[in-house]
């Protein structure tokens, strides 16, 4: 073969491998241990009801946001726009739970005994990267849907 043939090779395999590694990256399992719990309610998409250890424990998803549920104060578009966001995070933290043999954490910070940050794990896979990889949450402080302030 000629050296043209092995680089146009090459290079129509090349991308196909890239794209097979990143596939497979993006659904790696987590190979860490987690604080096991029992999930019991979504809040929103950012925040659920866990049982840890025999308590009922609030636990915020650390490191990311998602836009709150329910904020009748304002009817913007944006408003509007954001709240169907929160409902497909709700929906989709609900489905990917609740159908988890195992849900675990990663306790970032323990705000107090029934409150905590932590990353969320559903069968070793991250809740967290799967809202962020859905466009469903943002990571830091997002600027979702801003509420007037009232006097």
């Amino acid at each position: 073969m000629n050296n043209v043939c092995v680089l146009k090779i090459i290079f129509s395999v090349f991308p196909l491998l890239v794209a097979f590694q990143l596939s497979l990256q993006a659904n790696v399992v987590c190979m860490c241990v987690t604080t096991p719990v029992t999930f019991l309610k979504v809040i929103d998409g950012d925040t659920i009801w866990v049982k840890k250890e025999g308590k009922k424990v609030l636990v915020e998803f650390e490191g990311i946001d998602a836009p709150e549920l329910d904020h009748e104060e304002n009817k913007t578009q944006d408003c509007l726009h954001d709240q169907k966001i929160a409902e497909k995070a709700r929906n989709l933290i609900l489905d990917i739970l609740s159908s988890a043999k195992e849900v675990g954490l990663i306790i970032k910070e323990e705000i107090n005994e029934q409150e905590l940050r932590a990353q969320v794990y559903a069968d070793g896979l991250s809740v967290g990267q799967e809202l962020l990889y859905k466009y469903l949450a943002v990571e830091g402080q997002g600027k979702w849907c801003e509420i007037n302030e009232r006097d």
